[in-house]
């Protein structure tokens, strides 16, 4: 069984489940975004809810791996306090401590999502919040640290996943405003 872990391809699946998890996550962050754009109701609005969360948990699980399995890499091999603990890397600790970082910070997200129902909703909010700057850290792992980022079509990747998160983000706080700018002349009408 060990010998078999030890012949896995794994700086190909550490890169390959480091890819994956970045993606999954951009797809759960843009469906998260999206969900909360007016036009969405009903059963679409239900899906997209279970899309995203799915797209989450899909993209914590492979961050996970992509981690477990620099164990037992022999290319690069991690102790396990060099994963665990942020900046503890003996090589390139910044980059592989935002890392560590971000993946504690899905963790804290995944949790605090499945007990929102029995926190106060701003908490809640506040954690959910937390999901741009872990993303950044995400990005910022990926393309700084990442075997593959001198690869054009991943930088092409990265960029186009920030801009399109980035567009997003953008239009839900120009919906945002112009709600609250409707409220505010249907109270001054009245």
């Amino acid at each position: 069984m060990i010998q078999i872990l030890v012949d896995l391809p794994s700086w190909s699946l550490i890169r390959l489940f480091g890819i994956l998890a970045y993606l999954s996550l951009f797809i759960g962050m843009a469906l998260g975004i999206s969900y909360s754009f007016p036009y969405w109701k009903g059963q679409r609005k239900a899906q997209l809810l279970r899309w995203h969360t799915s797209a989450n948990y899909t993209g914590t699980c492979l961050a996970l791996l992509h981690a477990v399995l620099l164990i037992i890499d022999a290319f690069m091999p991690f102790e396990w306090k060099e994963i665990l603990i942020p900046f503890a890397a003996s090589n390139s600790a910044g980059l592989n401590g935002i890392g560590t970082i971000a993946m504690y910070g899905l963790l804290l997200l995944i949790l605090t999502t499945d007990l929102r129902h029995k926190l106060k909703r701003k908490l809640w909010l506040a954690f959910h919040f937390l999901s741009y700057p872990i993303f950044i850290l995400a990005l910022l792992h990926g393309l700084l640290i990442g075997t593959d980022s001198s690869n054009i079509w991943i930088k092409m990747m990265y960029l186009s996943t920030f801009l399109l998160l980035a567009g997003l983000t953008v239009a839900r706080v120009l919906m945002g405003s112009r709600k609250r700018q409707v409220v505010k002349r249907k109270t001054y009408s009245t």
